[in-house]
């Protein structure tokens, strides 16, 4: 699923939406960084379940960038 996350840069803070908090993304969380990607580990996630997100997030990415663009007029 597609998330938008507000990232304050002078602060240096990120906006977490409520429903990701609600689903126990709070207090102290990892996260895995690259050039282009940040990854954010719910506590308590096994690793088989970190997998299985990404190669899920992976075939939404692959799908959302091979679907048709919308024309507009």
């Amino acid at each position: 699923m597609e998330q938008t996350f507000k990232i304050n840069p002078i602060a240096r803070i990120m906006h977490i939406p409520k429903e990701l908090v609600e689903a126990g993304f709070a207090n102290d969380v990892r996260g895995y960084t690259n050039a282009s990607t940040l990854t954010i580990i719910r506590p308590g996630a096994t690793v088989d379940e970190v997998e299985r997100g990404l190669m899920i997030v992976l075939e939404e990415l692959k799908l959302s960038h091979s679907a048709p663009s919308p024309k507009t007029s």
